[in-house]
């Protein structure tokens, strides 16, 4: 499905070369996932932000390909996590709140990431933030041998790098995939409560006026779906933002970028440790995040919203000192794509039942087009109790479509080439009646074909 006009694939620096491991080489390529948490797409300096610096993000982006038009499943810890390690999106899963780490919870007939590469013969390990439905200490299910720092109040972003850091000294000689998961940005939550962070220590904001400028888009926008609204009502420690001023906004833009620039630290600490252990050449990193921030877009705060600040993910594959720099347009979703992905880079068998797209495939080709419409969704809930608020979004190269299950007004339309921050709602603009109508007809048979029971109602 095709609307509009498509932005091609931009080469900055020439076409890459990936050399594949041949049946001459002995040794197939390590994996190393880093993960960080509630960080907006645009929040690294390589994206073009010059309110943070991220040399660390930035290294990965000099060093491989940059998606720039990256999604996760949905907004929302735990269930942006089962999808990652599962590849199935959380209407699948049944995960579509946050979920306590309680045994029995996890299908048994669903693999973990962990799981099909430990089959493979890599060795595994996963370092930092868990925050999934399934005990950490089970590794007979999610397959992760090494397993550090996961506990939920104790997990330590600068002791991820250490942990990483031992795990690839033990395992330099032998494949591996390694996901090192850390906390922040999220203990923007906590500073936006004004309580102590879990992390590290910021210190006090300088004044409004010194801090960054507002986006264009910080404002509610006019006829927004009112329910969006009304579900903040629901937990002041989730939105304590509503009502704030303009200069308060700018306020929390500094402590974010400050707190992702913390987290870009760690980063670099373990890729330092590929360097020093000789293994950075044949090592293949993917950076991303579980989801997004609201960064005062909209004026809001936390997760959960399907604009793009949320929803939207840094996503960057890259083989340090092997591949040249790029930036792709493909529509990717974190969630269904990394495990066709590493899959596909170390000749492990992928699920038969994952949908999710092999980017391996694009990089090695880019003229291949393996998606023109992306399908991401969300469920509000207060933590972990779910409030029966559901939306999808249906999106393009230059449409965004967004519904919700429930109010009278219950749809927004984007033209995100010429309104990148979701300002104005073309689905009350008839001249837009017809793209409008090709997104619900799309979304219901998307539905249908891929077994989700959402319902819009209209």
């Amino acid at each position: 499905m095709m609307f509009r006009k498509s932005i091609g694939l931009v080469w900055l620096l020439g076409i890459i070369n990936i050399p594949f491991f041949s049946d001459a080489q002995t040794t197939r390529p390590n994996i190393l996932i880093i993960m960080t948490d509630q960080q907006t797409a645009d929040a690294m300096s390589i994206a073009g932000n010059k309110d943070l610096y991220t040399p660390a993000m930035d290294k990965l982006a000099q060093n491989g390909v940059r998606f720039t038009k990256a999604y996760c499943a949905q907004p929302l810890c735990t269930p942006s996590r089962t999808a990652l390690m599962s590849g199935k999106m959380p209407f699948e899963t049944g995960f579509t709140g946050n979920a306590p780490e309680k045994d029995g919870q996890w299908p048994d007939d669903l693999l973990m990431m962990g799981k099909i590469f430990q089959n493979g013969g890599y060795k595994t390990g996963y370092v930092g933030k868990w925050h999934l439905p399934v005990p950490s200490a089970k590794k007979s299910q999610h397959g992760f041998e090494y397993i550090e720092n996961t506990s939920f109040q104790d997990y330590n972003d600068a002791a991820t790098p250490s942990f990483c850091a031992r795990f690839i000294k033990e395992n330099k000689n032998t494949p591996f995939l390694l996901v090192a998961s850390f906390l922040n940005p999220h203990d923007i939550c906590e500073w936006a409560r004004n309580e102590d962070l879990k992390m590290d220590v910021l210190e006090k904001a300088p004044p409004a006026d010194q801090c960054p400028q507002l986006p264009a888009n910080w404002k509610i926008p006019d006829y927004e779906p009112k329910i969006v609204r009304d579900q903040q009502k629901v937990s002041f420690r989730t939105y304590p933002t509503v009502n704030w001023t303009a200069d308060q906004w700018r306020q929390y833009r500094w402590a974010y970028n400050r707190l992702v620039e913390k987290v870009d630290s760690y980063i670099e600490m373990v890729l330092a440790s590929l360097k020093k252990y000789n293994i950075e050449k044949n090592t293949i990193i993917i950076f991303t995040a579980d989801h997004g921030d609201g960064y005062a877009g909209h004026s809001w705060n936390q997760k959960q919203i399907l604009y793009e600040e949320s929803a939207k993910i840094p996503f960057i594959i890259s083989k340090i000192g092997e591949w040249k720099p790029c930036t792709d347009n493909l529509l990717v979703c974190n969630g269904t794509d990394v495990i066709p992905t590493i899959c596909g880079f170390t000749e492990i068998p992928k699920p038969k039942y994952l949908k999710g797209i092999d980017l391996s495939k694009r990089i090695t080709n880019p003229s291949e087009n393996l998606r023109d419409t992306l399908v991401i969704e969300t469920d509000f809930a207060d933590n972990e109790e779910l409030l029966n608020i559901s939306g999808r979004a249906v999106i393009t190269q230059n449409l965004k479509y967004i519904v919700y299950n429930k109010g009278d007004l219950k749809e927004q339309l984007f033209d995100l080439s010429t309104d990148p921050g979701e300002i104005t709602n073309l689905a009350v603009n008839k001249a837009y009646k017809k793209d409008l109508m090709a997104m619900r007809r799309y979304l219901k048979k998307w539905c249908r074909e891929n077994g989700d029971s959402f319902q819009s109602g209209l």
